[in-house]
This record gives C-alpha cells, structure tokens and sequence, in this order.
C-alpha cells in the first residue's frame, strides 16, 4: 500500500483549486490566442464591412450632412472594431487537449 504524504494532498489540492479558477476566467486570454487563420478570417471581415460602408457612403453621399458623414464613420469605425473583436473571440480557442491533460 502506498502511503500519501499529507503535504502531497496538499499540494494537489492547490494545483487542483488554482487549474478550477483558471477555467472560470481564461476566456480573458482568448484574444490573445488569435492565431494566424483568426486574424487573417477577421481582417477579411474588415476588408468586407469597409467595402460596404464605401457603397453605403457612395450611394447615399447626395442626401448627407456634414453631420450625418461624421456620425455614420464614427457609427462604422465603431461597429467595424467590434465586430473584429467579436470574430476574433469566436474563432480563437485554447488547445483542450493540453488544458485536460493538466488535470491528469
């Protein structure tokens, strides 16, 4: 019979609480994660979503205001950024083969 250090049970028990909190917050790190493929499907959005702020603008350039033109590209900047964002967070993720192995 093998006898367990209680020092040892210790021990994993606090690898064990610290491996637990870390699932409940690594979705921090997701971004930085992004890998090349993430960025490159998320700057392919950008590329998208400028293109058709471009038509929009283009198209309805007659009936704007100096006013309305600088609301709508702050409008735009803002909804581009978070939609890049958004993919990113989407698309990155951890290695889950690594991330079940520490708990073994």
């Amino acid at each position: 019979m093998l006898d367990i250090d209680p020092t040892e049970d210790a021990t994993l028990s606090y690898i064990e609480n610290a491996l637990r909190r870390f699932h409940t917050v690594k979705d921090v790190f997701l971004l930085g994660r992004a890998g090349t493929k993430v960025k490159a499907k998320a700057n392919a959005l950008s590329t998208e979503l400028v293109k058709i702020r471009k038509v929009d603008k283009e198209t309805n350039a007659e009936t704007w205001t100096p006013w309305t033109m600088w609301h709508g590209m702050i409008t735009w900047r803002d909804y581009i950024s978070h939609e890049i964002e958004v993919s990113k967070e989407s698309d990155a993720d951890f290695n889950s083969l690594m991330m079940d192995l520490m708990s073994h």
